[in-house]
Order: C-alpha cells, then structure tokens, then sequence
C-alpha cells in the first residue's frame, strides 16, 4: 500500500472510533505519558493543538501548564518549513489552511532547547519507530536535525508491528512510542 491510500485508511479508521474508546485511550496515554522519565524530565514541551481525529493534546497542555513546563506549539512556515512557538493560556492563535491552530504571535525558540517533542502523526511503526505523517513532511525535516527526545502517543489503531507503507531515507524514526494499553492492563 503506498502512503497515500495508508494515509486515508488511517483518517477512515480514526474518523469512525467511538467516544467512549477515544477517551479511556486518551486517559490511557496520559498515565502513560505522565509516568515516563521523558516527560518527568522535561522542562521545555514542544506540542501540537489536536485536531478532532488525533490524541487529545489539551489535558497534556494544561497538565504541563500544572507542572510549571514551558509549553512551544508548531507554526507552519514556507518551503514546508516548522517553527516553535512559545504556547501560554493567552497566545494569540490562527486556524491555517490545514485546518489546525497555529500561534501568530511570540519568538521562534531554538530547537536544541526544547527537550521532548511529541510528534504527531497517523501510524507507527512499533518494530523500528517509523511514523506516516499528514504528507508534508514538515516534521521529518525539523526533525532532522533534533537533539532531543522524539516521542509519539498512539490509539491501538495507530500502531502496527510492522510499517505497513514504504519508509523513505528522508523519514525519521522515534525515539519512543507509547501505545494506549487496554483497561486490564495498565493497572487502571
């Protein structure tokens, strides 16, 4: 299947999950992203603003927010370029043509700083850490050069043992992937 036809069988899976599923999934990944020492660690979070169909970023926001965290959000720039900007209750925000939240205000922070990105994305790869995106590859070329933590919160529906779409030189894998464990058993 090449990336495109993936692409829209992921959209078309994640459209159709139930809200129920969605948020004990969402609740799932919470806890798990709240225990790991990648984000314990953490003092500067780089995220995006969800949109509808992917992993609620709002309680992660806000939770950072709680924990005294500088939180940066994507801004999408010419030549399928990303910045991050600084992200506070008072940010001043823009919807783009793709439809998701963007800051227009505030300085574009130095990406050695920041340390954890969490990136979003439609599938994942548990064997070897690779992701399908949207298809403008903004975050495998920021990404390119990252020092920093690359990890990714998937529904059970984004994640495969294997990458069911070809891999390009040009993707980059994660670091980690934490996929939303069932009630029986993340202890919950």
């Amino acid at each position: 299947m090449d990336k495109k036809q993936f692409r829209q069988q992921q959209l078309t899976r994640l459209g159709t999950m139930n809200a129920a599923d969605r948020l004990a999934q969402n609740q799932a990944l919470q806890r798990q992203l709240f225990a790991s020492p990648a984000w314990q660690q953490a003092t500067r979070i780089a995220v995006t603003i969800s949109s509808a169909i992917e992993v609620d970023t709002r309680p992660i926001i806000e939770a950072a927010w709680r924990a005294h965290k500088l939180v940066f959000v994507p801004q999408t720039r010419p030549k399928r370029q990303l910045a991050f900007k600084p992200y506070t209750a008072t940010t001043q925000l823009e919807r783009t043509k793709f439809g998701i939240l963007e800051p227009i205000t505030g300085l574009t922070v130095d990406k050695a700083t920041l340390d954890l990105i969490l990136v979003p994305g439609l599938g994942y790869s548990q064997a070897d850490g690779a992701r399908i995106g949207f298809g403008g590859g903004y975050y495998d070329r920021y990404l390119a050069d990252y020092p920093g933590v690359k990890l990714t919160l998937a529904f059970r529906e984004m994640a495969f043992d294997q990458a069911g779409w070809p891999i390009e030189p040009t993707d980059i894998l994660l670091d980690q992937l934490l996929v939303a464990e069932d009630g029986d058993s993340d202890g919950h």
